[in-house]
């Protein structure tokens, strides 16, 4: 397997030449845009206004992200779902059992994250935005926790498996969560490392 060369972020790397990047006010962009998606929505909210929101420039918002469906998916992602979660490196399966929690996890400014979700229904750039940086998370994540089952003398994962044990993690976590957006019960995430991904990674089912 080759190691995902995307990022999962969609904010612009620096510039090579120039004035070096202040990252702080990535922070305050990224709590402007999530404060105004909180009162406006994704439809009111205008980078001019999380430029006036910050404290910063447009020029300064510009350089970081240029368009509006890429920082709003950063913004979001913040609140935790797409954050590399805390591995407590006690077995494989508690390993996959705390990436799931970490992608399932609503909890934390629910608000905004389910009125996106409903926004992004209707607007298509900002639905590829979100799904592609959910999706790159977890992939990035798999391949890790595959190389490691590999590495313990399992058969390793071609790109191909690797592509559904994806797919099929994002589409089980969605038909969880609903249309609500509710965080799904450690019980059932269990149920489907035990009898679906440890399956796919190492042949075996184990039990809690």
């Amino acid at each position: 397997m080759t190691v995902p060369a995307q990022s999962h972020q969609h904010r612009l790397p620096p510039a090579e030449r120039g004035r070096s990047q202040d990252s702080s006010r990535d922070d305050l962009i990224i709590s402007a845009a999530l404060e105004l998606l909180g009162t406006n929505g994704y439809h009111g909210l205008t980078m001019t206004d999380v430029a006036s929101r910050a404290g910063v420039s447009k020029a300064t918002l510009y350089r970081r992200w240029t368009a509006k469906a890429d920082l709003v998916a950063d913004a979001v992602a913040t609140l935790s779902p797409v954050s590399t979660p805390r591995y407590p490196g006690t077995s494989l399966r508690d390993d996959l059992l705390a990436l799931l929690e970490q992608a399932s996890n609503c909890d934390g400014r629910n608000a905004v994250v389910i009125a996106t979700m409903e926004q992004a229904r209707s607007h298509p750039d900002l639905y590829r935005s979100l799904t592609e940086r959910f999706s790159t998370f977890i992939r990035t994540e798999l391949h890790k926790l595959a190389q490691r089952s590999a590495d313990a003398g399992h058969v390793p994962l071609s790109e191909a498996e690797l592509d559904v044990m994806v797919d099929t993690v994002i589409a089980l976590l969605a038909h969880d969560a609903g249309p609500a957006g509710t965080s799904v019960p450690r019980d059932r995430l269990a149920k489907l490392v035990d009898n679906g991904l440890m399956l796919l990674l190492t042949g075996t089912r184990e039990t809690d």
